[in-house]
């Protein structure tokens, strides 16, 4: 390996073992109910969200969907580019992380009208498990892609621009032990829809760090 090469590489892990570090400072383990299949919000969890605001999430989750309405692999999972993703996103993360209410308040208020299914039929969008179905059978796919779920290589795309986003929003510097939380979370539920991605969500961490050298999208 060029020396430079060697020495970038060496900086990407420093900067990792760094952040790393201080997150152990203040280590919180995933917390499960229902025999390990339900994330549970715990008291010192709650504690480390409670200067991480609904805003804070935001700058993550609308960088995220930026870059996520131009790559070919996560955009035909995204019926419309002016809903506003971002701000559900958020509102969904800060409610499974600090047991709030802001999702369901959300929810309660949303656009019920139906939306339009690649086969033609009309679907009414109202929570996570929803909207994913619509993501799998979007009038953007390839016919012969209609109705199949997320991938590994879709989930591991998934996962690398959204740590992308993670960096740039700069939550990683402001708590490092929210990332390290994050990441694990993230871990749990993509799980749902691929069995073998977690592994993959270090490695996804990992390679938003390289992703810092390219032009931003």
């Amino acid at each position: 390996m060029p020396a430079a090469a060697k020495h970038n590489v060496n900086q990407e892990e420093a900067s990792l073992r760094s952040l790393v570090e201080k997150s152990d400072n203040e280590f919180i383990p995933l917390t499960m109910g229902g025999n390990g299949r339900t994330h549970v919000a715990s008291e010192n969890l709650i504690h480390l969200m409670s200067d991480i605001t609904v805003k804070d999430l935001q700058q993550m989750t609308d960088r995220f969907y930026e870059k996520a309405f131009q790559d070919a692999t996560l955009d035909k999972f995204i019926r419309s580019h002016s809903d506003p993703h971002g701000s559900r996103f958020a509102k969904w993360i800060h409610q499974k992380l600090a047991d709030s209410t802001v999702w369901d308040d959300d929810r309660a208020n949303r656009d019920q009208h139906p939306i339009r299914l690649a086969e033609g039929q009309k679907y009414v969008v109202h929570d996570r498990t929803s909207a994913h179905v619509a993501a799998w059978h979007s009038a953007k796919r390839p016919s012969k892609e209609v109705g199949r779920h997320f991938q590994l290589d879709e989930c591991r795309v998934w996962m690398r621009l959204h740590f992308w986003a993670l960096r740039e929003s700069g939550l990683m510097e402001k708590r490092p032990a929210f990332a390290d939380y994050y990441v694990r979370f993230i871990a749990h539920f993509v799980r749902v829809y691929e069995s073998t991605a977690p592994q993959f969500a270090r490695d996804s961490l990992r390679w938003s760090e390289s992703a810092k050298k390219y032009p931003k999208v």
